[in-house]
């Protein structure tokens, strides 16, 4: 059985330019082990981007810090302590948004999700731009969610963003043929 990992300290940094932060949670256990291990909100694939060639990451699919609020741990074997604060230097520095798989979760088990956008993203920004940021980085092209005759939609209503699925033929595909133009192949991406 797995042990508990022990909280050194949990981090909450406000970036200056955008007002939110990441959080941060340092497991003492792996660090007494001689390894760097820490657990953050950030979305598991947007945690590989910002760490790219840096460290491991890896899903949390545990209980002790819970999964969906910490659904990314990033695991280094030795780490000096450029590469700890260059590693953490980037997390705080990121926009966290709900979790990818929360949202597809609730899109397939209740048909919707929803999420008051201004505790993820920065005040400054529009509901426009809150709107584009989160239907860019959704995978709103999976099989799961979106086929011939189930799309999902995404809309702003008053302060919260709302994701539906939708049944019938999908607005883009109403139009001819000819007036569709190319289709976008859907696909992994191995960025």
């Amino acid at each position: 059985m797995r042990e508990r990992p022990r909280v050194v300290r949990a981090e909450c940094a406000l970036h200056p330019s955008t007002g939110k932060m990441a959080r941060i949670i340092h497991d003492l256990k792996a660090w007494g082990e001689g390894r760097y291990r820490l657990y953050t909100d950030l979305d598991f694939w947007d945690t590989r981007k910002i760490l790219k060639g840096l460290a491991k990451v890896r899903r949390n699919f545990g209980r002790t810090p819970p999964g969906d609020q910490f659904p990314t741990q990033v695991v280094v074997e030795e780490a000096s302590s450029h590469l700890r604060r260059e590693i953490e230097t980037r997390l705080l520095r990121a926009i966290s948004s709900p979790p990818r798989h929360l949202i597809v979760q609730s899109i397939v088990l209740s048909g919707r999700f929803s999420f008051e956008w201004r505790k993820y993203y920065p005040a400054r920004w529009s509901p426009s731009r809150a709107l584009f940021f989160t239907k860019r980085r959704l995978p709103l092209n999976q099989p799961v969610i979106s086929s011939r005759y189930k799309w999902v939609e995404v809309s702003v209503v008053g302060d919260m963003i709302v994701i539906e699925q939708r049944q019938g033929i999908a607005p883009q595909d109403a139009l001819p043929v000819n007036k569709r133009g190319k289709p976008e192949p859907w696909g992994p991406s191995c960025v």
